[in-house]
């Protein structure tokens, strides 16, 4: 008998001629632990602002998990949901790129390469302004 490709991401119980044979992840789903993204990828150079970092398989509530900006270290981290870390900001050199590193208190690692982008505050202004009149602030 073939398995068939449900892509869900749910616990499916598998039947085989009416018995339950055991629960197994949908097809096409993932709970190995990695990181993906940053949103956003850019922010100023003062620190200080919430990013999301975005990837699989997070632990709610976990302690024990590090993030750095390049050689520095986040000034907040919180493991949001399954899928989500919370950070703020540390303060980084104007108009430089950096790593993103972060580390989890068993050892596992993860790089996103060029992963933020320290602006100067006043460009931060000009673009919330260039936003805001193409009517970015409409709720």
């Amino acid at each position: 008998m073939r398995g068939t490709r449900i892509g869900s991401g749910f616990p499916v119980l598998l039947t085989v001629l009416g018995l339950a044979v055991g629960f197994g992840l949908a097809s096409g789903c993932s709970n190995e632990l990695k990181v993906t993204e940053v949103e956003p990828s850019t922010g100023t150079f003062s620190g200080g602002e919430e990013v999301v970092i975005r990837g699989n398989a997070f632990q709610p509530g976990r302690a024990g998990v590090s993030v750095r900006f390049g050689r520095r270290e986040a000034q907040s981290v919180a493991v949001a949901s399954p899928d989500k870390i919370l950070v703020t900001t540390p303060m980084g050199d104007k108009n430089t790129t950096v790593d993103i590193s972060v580390i989890f208190d068993d050892g596992k690692a993860f790089l996103l390469k060029n992963g933020f982008h320290y602006i100067d505050n006043t460009q931060r202004a000009t673009m919330d302004k260039a936003f805001n009149a193409l009517g970015g602030d409409k709720k």
